[in-house]
């Protein structure tokens, strides 16, 4: 047989064989993306309920204790050491998600993903660094806490760009429902009861 009649076909063959793995090669990766995107969003969603657990638990308190005006010293006591027991017990369960974040695995040249994943990290790490000082000081309970906030702002970006394309699992949804815009219902109860500890704030 001449070789002009069978390299044709041969050729063929390897041009299919060599799109079909290459196309393997991409679905591969794409599956990869979704289950590590999986795992992590997974892992941010309960760090987040976490945190909001800590703050339901914190503004218990500060209900509890300042809906009836301005408190007396053995109050504010009472009331400054269950504001330290709450921070205790949310730096606790916020670090207990971090360390659940920081296990999901991602491939090294995912760096997409990993860069979302060091990104909530670092807002994991600053609600902690925020639980373990107002355990032992109850009163930055009431400050703002701008590193909180930039954190948070900083992860949003990466952890959307790394949502793959098309997604599964319902990802991109679940991501933009972590950073939807948080509804307030309004400062003035805040401010009325965080105005019953203003002896101690102010002292």
């Amino acid at each position: 047989m001449k070789l002009s009649r069978w390299l044709p076909p041969v050729l063929g063959l390897a041009v299919f064989l060599t799109t079909m793995f290459g196309l393997g090669l991409i679905v591969s990766d794409w599956t990869s993306r979704n289950l590590e995107m999986k795992a992590l969003v997974s892992a941010v969603e309960d760090s987040e309920s976490a945190m909001q657990w800590t703050d339901d638990q914190i503004q218990a308190v500060i209900k509890k204790y300042g809906e009836n005006g301005k408190l007396t010293d053995a109050q504010q006591k009472k009331a400054f050491d269950a504001l330290s027991e709450a921070a205790y017990a949310g730096n606790f369960a916020i670090g207990a998600a971090g360390e659940e974040v920081a296990k999901v695995s991602v491939l090294p040249w995912h760096g997409d993903i990993k860069n979302a994943q060091s990104a909530y990290l670092a807002h994991n790490r600053a609600w902690q660094d925020y639980m373990q000082k107002a355990t032992d000081d109850p009163t930055l309970l009431f400050k703002s806490q701008p590193e909180i906030n930039g954190t948070f702002e900083a992860a949003e970006p990466l952890m959307k760009t790394a949502v793959p394309v098309p997604a599964l699992f319902d990802l991109k949804k679940r991501v933009d429902t972590i950073f939807a815009p948080q509804q307030s219902a309004g400062p003035t109860q805040e401010v009325a009861l965080q105005a019953a500890f203003s002896p101690v704030l102010i002292g």
